[in-house]
């Protein structure tokens, strides 16, 4: 009957003493040693320990949440830029208009979409008007190549009483406006009304910066 390496599982002679391929002692005594082969090393590996477990639901719930929530932000700030850019837009383009001496952005930003009555803000020909008499205004006491930057110092919203119910939206504004030109510097401080009606703001009239 053939023996085997009790150690790494060689078939050996019968009066080996010891194993031809380890170099382990064969047993002397008794039955001949079943082979026992080394353990694969994926085994061992396995044996070591389990693997380690995924994330956590907790991690996973908080990173859904974590990233819609800036998706709903970017969502907000996109209906705010494509739907009409909020109360400050007007602004905004009303010192743009006046700087580029833009007689268009100037009318878009002081006239309403549609009729706001007693409120009395300005139709396109009187807007048109006023732009002229703004920049001349600008001109002669500044001079030539004017820029302009305003701050808001205050901002309160207007009750419907103040509004007659006519705009969606209203806020009274302290809007402190520099203007330098070639010829000075100087700031004037000018309360300012922005009203929004179907879904567009716009000034409730024309501030003079002089």
């Amino acid at each position: 009957m053939s023996k085997f390496c009790g150690h790494c599982g060689t078939t050996l002679a019968d009066n080996a003493t010891f194993c031809p391929s380890c170099g382990a002692p064969v047993q002397a005594q008794g039955a001949p040693a079943q082979p026992q082969f080394n353990q694969p090393a994926f085994q061992q590996a396995g044996a070591m320990g389990a693997p380690k477990a995924g994330m956590s639901k907790n991690a996973k719930l908080a990173i859904i949440i974590g990233c819609s929530a800036v998706a709903l932000g970017l969502i907000i700030w996109l209906l705010i830029v494509l739907l009409g850019g909020g109360y400050e837009k007007p602004l905004k383009n009303y010192v743009k208009a006046l700087e580029k001496q833009d007689v268009d952005l100037f009318v878009e930003s002081v006239t309403p979409s549609g009729s706001l009555g007693a409120l009395a803000t300005l139709s396109e020909s009187g807007a048109k008007s006023q732009y002229s008499s703004r920049v001349k205004n600008i001109i002669n006491k500044y001079g030539e190549d004017y820029k302009i930057s305003y701050e808001i110092l205050e901002k309160t919203e207007m009750s419907t009483t103040e509004t007659l119910g006519l705009v969606d939206k209203g806020y009274t504004l302290k809007v402190k406006f520099t203007v330098a030109g070639s010829k000075k510097e100087g700031s004037v401080t000018k309360t300012v009304k922005v009203l929004k009606t179907d879904g567009k703001w716009c000034l409730g009239s024309a501030p003079t910066l002089t």
